[in-house]
Parts: structure tokens; sequence; C-alpha cells
């Protein structure tokens, strides 16, 4: 199976660096931001003047006395600035949620749960947006599960630019814009996301329109996102790899900072969960021909075609991460006492990637091996999650298996689900029965069915079909 290349559709004219024409776009709008991270505040600078006042921001955030300043601001690279506006700043969803054409979600993956559980009551599905700035595991099928399947649903692969906030509720800054960004959408058309959500996240002012949306064909490029939830859980079990429980200290404390200098055992980890990544995507590609598979890229070349100069050394996997400038300010999370530090359980690089990352790959591996028979290697990941989740005091895998009480809490590919999942959420008009003629066995609930998102389709095909399809 080719791997080689990354492909990417422009759904509209248009490239990186050209401004489309927004005189088509609809009448005025209001978005809502939920969350007040590095990503709130940047947005909170943007959508006013990107927008030319078109579109309103308002601001769900529990800390609402944090910003006096509804004029946020953000400086890019260049050292211009750009000033945003805040409408309406609330702790309460009624207050704002059912005014919104566009809900945002910028808060940690795993909260995402919570906050749509808790919007859920007021949210209308016919006339609302909603989706994450940066997705992970199966929020699509979170979303679908939580607001049913006309949920008008975006996700974007990554978030649209390196930033960091510098004064809360006043000031962040844009370290790096990226060229271009991946974005999956349910019930939502190409040509909405080229002219009402695209202009949100532009850096315009600095004379570029970046980053471009490329609209994926389905959701598998955030699923199998070789990006945080592989390299988180082996740099910081690198790093705390010597903690038994005692503190650490002198020579065993771990660096300060999260990826300057990774040492090659983190990265050997790091090349051995890649490489158990790549193959789970590429057995869920031969059993069902998802074309998003192929936009998933193993992790090295994937940090060379995004940071490409920004690696000073790119000989091994540690050094590619190790000397990335843009990964160089993020320090490691630990929590120092009298007697040295140790790791922090509460932290988002621990909670985000284990639950809703290892946790989800690893619900698809065994999907794949009790429906098709299909084994892949798991066994760095499996460690990993459960090297986690004695830090956290968690019980997702018990004996090498999914079943703890604490899995309830996440969003898996559980017993009984069909492949498709994974690639597409259920659809409202069609409701795929547990049985289809082309598997007698019946040992694959999801062999033989069709499934559509925009313009692209697969089949979840029986095993051996779907091997001769590609022989």
């Amino acid at each position: 199976m080719n791997r080689v290349g990354v492909i990417t559709k422009h759904v509209t004219a248009g490239s990186a660096g050209q401004t489309p024409n927004l005189e088509c776009s609809a009448g005025e709008l209001t978005i809502t931001i939920i969350g007040s991270g590095n990503s709130g505040h940047v947005c909170a600078a943007l959508i006013e003047g990107n927008t030319k006042g078109r579109v309103k921001t308002q601001l769900l955030t529990s800390n609402p006395s944090a910003w006096t300043n509804c004029c946020p601001r953000v400086t890019f690279p260049n050292g211009d600035v750009q000033v945003g506006r805040i409408h309406k700043i609330s702790s309460d969803p009624a207050e704002l949620i059912p005014h919104s054409d566009i809900v945002l979600w910028t808060g940690p993956v795993t909260s995402t749960m919570e906050v749509f559980e808790t919007i859920r009551p007021y949210l209308n599905t016919r006339k609302t947006a909603v989706g994450t700035i940066f997705a992970q595991g199966l929020s699509h099928l979170l979303a679908a599960r939580t607001f049913g399947p006309d949920v008008r649903f975006f996700a974007l692969r990554n978030i649209p630019w390196l930033c960091r906030m510098v004064k809360k509720g006043e000031e962040s800054v844009i370290v790096g814009a990226k060229t271009s960004i991946g974005v999956m959408t349910m019930n939502i058309e190409p040509a909405w996301v080229k002219s009402e959500l695209e202009p949100l996240f532009v850096v315009q002012k600095t004379g570029k329109w970046e980053p471009v949306m490329d609209i994926m064909p389905d959701f598998c490029p955030v699923v199998f996102n070789p990006a945080n939830q592989i390299i988180h859980p082996a740099r910081y079990w690198g790093l705390f790899r010597k903690w038994t429980g005692a503190p650490l200290s002198g020579d065993d404390e771990p660096s300060e900072w999260l990826y300057r200098g990774m040492d090659e055992v983190s990265g050997q980890v790091l090349s051995v969960l890649d490489e158990e990544l790549q193959s789970l995507k590429d057995a869920y590609y031969e059993a069902t021909g998802a074309e998003g598979c192929r936009e998933v890229i193993p992790l090295a070349e994937r940090l060379k075609i995004q940071y490409g100069d920004q690696i000073e050394d790119d000989s091994t996997m540690a050094k590619m991460v190790g000397t990335n400038k843009a990964y160089s300010l993020a320090k490691t999370p630990m929590i120092r006492t009298a007697r040295g530090v140790i790791p922090d359980p509460n932290h988002r690089v621990v909670t985000d990637d284990i639950g809703w990352g290892l946790c989800a790959l690893v619900s698809i591996a065994e999907r794949l091996e009790e429906d098709l028979g299909v084994k892949t290697p798991t066994t760095m990941m499996r460690m990993l999650i459960e090297w986690h989740q004695d830090l956290m005091g968690k019980e997702f895998l018990v004996n090498g298996r999914l079943c703890g009480r604490d899995c309830a809490d996440l969003v898996l590919l559980r017993p009984g689900d069909g492949l498709e999942l994974v690639a597409l959420p259920p659809h409202s008009t069609s409701a795929p029965s547990a049985k289809v003629a082309g598997d007698p066995t019946g040992r694959n609930p999801s062999a033989g069915r069709q499934f559509e998102v925009g313009d692209s389709s697969f089949s979840v095909l029986p095993l051996s079909a779907a091997h001769r399809s590609r022989a």
C-alpha cells in the first residue's frame, strides 16, 4: 500500500496566500468560543478583524472576570498586532449557545465530553455548527452520540498556529502560522468551510491567507494522527521512567523541557509507537478502504514536512523532536516537592493522550481482532497505557483488555460498533443492520456496507475481499 505522500484536496479554487472572495458569504453570524486557553485567546483577537465585523464573537468561560478587556490583542511573528472584540462574555451556556451560529471548543481534549454534555440542552443542531479547534481520537463519534446524527460538526486536525497566551484575558502571540490544516466535517457543505470557517483563523494581516483548510475525505486523519497521542506518552514515560513513587532528585530529576533534548530511549519508544500506529492504520485501510488513511504518513515524514528547517538535526527520531525550534519552549509538567519532583497526573499531557489517544487506538485494534480476526501489534501502546493509568489512578486496561471501570468515561469503539464508525459517524438516513450479505459468518457487523461523506465513499468489505481488491 502506498503511504509515501500526503494527498491534499482543495475543495474550492485557491491556495495558500490567495484571498478568496467573501462577498458570497452569508449575513452576520455569531460564534461562541468555549474556553480561554492559548488558542481561545488567539481566536478572540482574530475573528472581528478577519471578518470585518461580520462575525460577532461571544466567549463562554468559567472565569468571565478575567476578561475585563473586551478587546484582546494578538501579536504576529512579524510584530504586527491585531485587536479583536468580544461582544458578550458569560459562564452560562443558556445565555450564549441558543444565539450562536457556530460553537468552537478550544479546551483540552479530555474535557470535550463534559463540555458537549453541558451545551447539549441549548444547541439547535439545525441552526448551529459545533466544532473543535483540535480533534483527537473518536471526537466525531462523541459528537454524534451526544447531539445526534444530524449534528453539523467540524474538527480541525491541528491547531491553526503555534501560539501562547501572554496575559490572561488580554494578550496572546502567534509564534508561527501553518500554511494549511486538515478539517473533517459532518452534515456541512465544503463551500461553507471555505466561506465561513476558514476566514476565522487566517493570519491575513501578515499579508498571507493561511492556513488554508484542506477538507479530508473522512475522520481517519484525526483518529490515526501521528502527533500528541504518541509523542506525549513516549516522552513523559521517558522523563519519569525511574519514578517508583518517591520524588526524583539529583541526576534522576527529569529535564525541565518537555521536548528539548529528547533522549534516545524516549525516541526509540516513540518510533515503536509510530510503527504500531501505522500498522493499525494499514490494517484498517485494508479492511475498509477508507481514503482518509492515505493522508496519514509516518511521524518522521510529517515532522519534516510540517517543520522543515526548524529542525536542526533529523538523524534520529529523538533528535528530530529534541532539536525542533517550534517545540523548544514547552516545559515538562511536574510537581515539585521538598524532596524532588513527581509527575503531574492531572496535566493534559497525561490525561488527553492516554484516554483520548492510545485507548481509542487500542479499541480499534480490539475490534479488528474480534470482528475480523486481524491482529495488529499494540504492545508499546498497552505498556504506556498501563504505566499512565497507574500514575492517574485510573483503570482502563485489565489483563491487557479495555474493560476497566474507567472506560465508561472514554469514547471508544465498543463491542458491537461497526468498524465504519472510525471513519464516519452513523448517518440519520441509514441504519445498517448487524449482519449483511457477503459476510455469512456475521463476524463483521460492518462488512459490505457503503458509506458516504461529502463527495467520498467507501465500503467495509469482508476481509478476504478487501485483500483481493488490493492484491
